[in-house]
C-alpha cells in the first residue's frame, strides 16, 4: 500500500543523499524480468496532448505470503502458494505531464474471466476470482490479467509484503489515521479508540488487513479504508520535511528500497535517475485515489465491474486524459463526486434582506439538496457568500461550494451539516452533475462509496 508515497519519496529525494547513496539503495532492489512471460499485450496508445514525458502506468501489487514473513499473520499453508495472493492490487497512472497520478484499486473478490498461466496454458481463460492471479504465476500472472482486462499496457510493476510495508511506516516515523468509532478485531489484532491516532508500522498493516467490527466487514470496505490511510501516508511523507533532511530521507529510502520487488526497468540507476527528475514536482494534491465501479454479483461472495464505467478510467489511461472529465468545482482543482441529495444543508443570512435565506433554501432545495434549517446569520451585511463544512465533509463541501458560486469556505463547522452563509453576491445556484463513477442515489451503497475519487491531500475520518 505504501509504495506509491514510497517511490514519490524515493524518486524526488535522491539529490538531496547524493548519487553514491543512490547506488547503494538500487542495489537493495530486488528485480524481476517477466517480459518473456506476458505474451500478446496492448500496444501503447499516443497521448492525447503532446507532453515532456511518457505517461506511465504502473501496477502496484502487495501480497499477503506468509513465507519469511515472521510470526503474527497466520500459517504459511494459509495461501495457496509461496507467491500468496495480491489482496492490494493498484494501477497507478502518471501522466505525461507529471501533473496527475490516480491510483485504481482492482477488488480481489472481482469475478473475471482472464488468460490462463503456467506451462501448456498458451491461448487459455479461467473464470474466477482476481486474486488468484498472483498464486498461479505472480506478477507475470497478474500483469496478463490487467493488461486483458483493462487494455492498458502496464509499463512497471512493484511487489510489496508485510513485512516491506510495516518497514516503510515506522521510516516515516509513524502515519495518522482518523476513527469515527471505537475498533476491536482480534483477528487482524488491531484495538483502538475513536479519534486520531498515529500508528507505528505493525499498526497500520493490522489497519490495512482489517476487516471486522468496522464499516460493513467487506473487502471493498478495506479498501476504501486502504486509499484513505495511503492518502495519508503521502501527505506524511512530504509535510514531515522527509525531503528536505538528507538523514531521515536516507533511513525512509533505505526501507523503501528494501522492500520493493520491482521490473528490471525500475531497478536500473539511470531509469531511477530518470523517474527521479520528471517526478520532482508531485505534490498530495496531484495523487488520488478510487477502486474500480462495481456491482455485486449475486453470490454474497463476489463483485463484477461496472464495464461501462471502467472502461471511461481505462481509456483515460490510454490516452493520458484526466478522469473523470466533469465539472470542476468553483476553484477549478477538484471533481465532485458528493451528490447534492446527500447533502445536509442549514443556510444563514448574511445579506441583511429579509426572506433572502429562505429563498435561497427553496433554490437549493429544488436542486436535491436537503435543507435542514434557515436562520439569520451572526453578522449580516457580508459581502461574499460562504461555505463551511467538518473536514471530513470535504468532498460534500465541494459541491455546495459549486452549486452555490461560494468565493469563500472554510473547515468551521462541525459534525455532518454543512452551513452556507449568503452574503451581497448571492446568485442563483446551479446544478451540480457529478463526475463519471458517482452515484446520484441519497443513500449511496458500498459501491458508490468506494469509486468516489479521494485526493490525496484531503484527511478523511473512517470507522
Amino acid at each position: 500500500m505504501a509504495v506509491l508515497s514510497g517511490l514519490t519519496v524515493l524518486v524526488t529525494g535522491v539529490c538531496a543523499v547524493g548519487w553514491l547513496a543512490l547506488t547503494h539503495l538500487t542495489g537493495n532492489i530486488s528485480t524481476v524480468d517477466v517480459s518473456n512471460l506476458l505474451g500478446d499485450r496492448p500496444n501503447a496508445e499516443a497521448p492525447a496532448v503532446a507532453a515532456n514525458y511518457p505517461p506511465m502506468n504502473i501496477l502496484v501489487m502487495g501480497t499477503d505470503t506468509r513465507s519469511g514473513q515472521g510470526n503474527g499473520f497466520g500459517s504459511v499453508d494459509a495461501t495457496s502458494s509461496g507467491n500468496g495472493h495480491s489482496d492490494t492490487v493498484i494501477l497507478l497512472h502518471i501522466s505525461g505531464d507529471r501533473t496527475r497520478a490516480l491510483g485504481v484499486s482492482i477488488p480481489r473478490d472481482s469475478w473475471v474471466t482472464r488468460p490462463a498461466c503456467g506451462p501448456g496454458n498458451s491461448g487459455q481463460f479461467v473464470t474466477g476470482k482476481f486474486n488468484v492471479a498472483f498464486a498461479s504465476g505472480g506478477p507475470a500472472c497478474t500483469i496478463k490479467a490487467v493488461e486483458y482486462l483493462t487494455h492498458v499496457r502496464i509499463d512497471h510493476f512493484v511487489v510489496v509484503n508485510f513485512l516491506g510495508f510495516e518497514s516503510v511506516v515506522n521510516a516515516l516515523g509513524g502515519v495518522p489515521i482518523c476513527l469515527t468509532h471505537p475498533v476491536n478485531d482480534v483477528l487482524s489484532h488491531f484495538t483502538m479508540a475513536a479519534g486520531t491516532h498515529v500508528l507505528n508500522g505493525q499498526q497500520a498493516l493490522a489497519f490495512a488487513r482489517l476487516r471486522h467490527n468496522i464499516g460493513d466487514g467487506s473487502d471493498i470496505g478495506r479498501e476504501d479504508r486502504q486509499q484513505v490511510f495511503m492518502s495519508s501516508v503521502v501527505r506524511t511523507a512530504t509535510s514531515k520535511g522527509v525531503l528536505t533532511n538528507p538523514i531521515e530521507l536516507y533511513s525512509v529510502m533505505d526501507a523503501i528500497t528494501k522492500s520493493l520487488t520491482v521490473d528490471t526497468g525500475l531497478g536500473t540507476l539511470d531509469d531511477l535517475k530518470n523517474f527521479a527528475a520528471s517526478m520532482s514536482g508531485l505534490t498530495p494534491k496531484m495523487v488520488k485515489f478510487m477502486t474500480v465501479p462495481w456491482a455485486p454479483r449475486g453470490d454474497n461472495a463476489n463483485v463484477l465491474w461496472d464495464t461501462a464505467k471502467a472502461d471511461a478510467i481505462w481509456a483515460a489511461f490510454r490516452r493520458d486524459t484526466p478522469y473523470p472529465a466533469g465539472p470542476p468545482s468553483s476553484s477549478g482543482t477538484a471533481t465532485l463526486t458528493a451528490a447534492p441529495s446527500t447533502i445536509s444543508v442549514k443556510v444563514l443570512n448574511g445579506t441583511g434582506v429579509p426572506g433572502a435565506a429562505r429563498r435561497a433554501a427553496t433554490e437549493l432545495t429544488a436542486l436535491g439538496f436537503h435543507v435542514v434549517g434557515v436562520a439569520t446569520a451572526p453578522t449580516t451585511g457580508l459581502a461574499t457568500t460562504t461555505v463551511s463544512s467538518d473536514p471530513t465533509m470535504a468532498a460534500r463541501g465541494r459541491t455546495l461550494v459549486y452549486a452555490t458560486h461560494a468565493t469563500v469556505s472554510d473547515t468551521n463547522a462541525t459534525g455532518t451539516t454543512l452551513v452556507l452563509t449568503i452574503g451581497a453576491d448571492w446568485t442563483q445556484p446551479r446544478a451540480a452533475t457529478m463526475g463519471p463513477g458517482t452515484s446520484p442515489s441519497s443513500s449511496p451503497n458500498a459501491s458508490t462509496a468506494a469509486t468516489q475519487i479521494k485526493p490525496a491531500d484531503q484527511a478523511t475520518c473512517v470507522g
